[in-house]
């Protein structure tokens, strides 16, 4: 058993490749190049769709939440 990260729980699941967008491991290293081009692709069209979606929650058409 090989045990990479002792003590430094913020290393646990760091990317070791670079190839993450988030800074931790999610799996990129074993893909291709073509296969890398198209994670990326999906995971830019998540996080714009993730950011549209919070700039339309807060619309005059939806309801707002306050955090009292």
């Amino acid at each position: 058993m090989q045990i990479r990260v002792k003590e430094n729980v913020e290393e646990f699941g760091k990317c070791g490749c670079g190839r993450s967008p988030n800074g931790k491991c999610i799996g990129w290293h074993g893909l291709n190049e073509e296969q890398l081009a198209e994670a990326r692709r999906k995971w830019d069209l998540d996080e714009y769709a993730k950011q549209a979606q919070a700039l339309w929650s807060d619309s005059c058409t939806t309801p707002r939440t306050t955090n009292d």
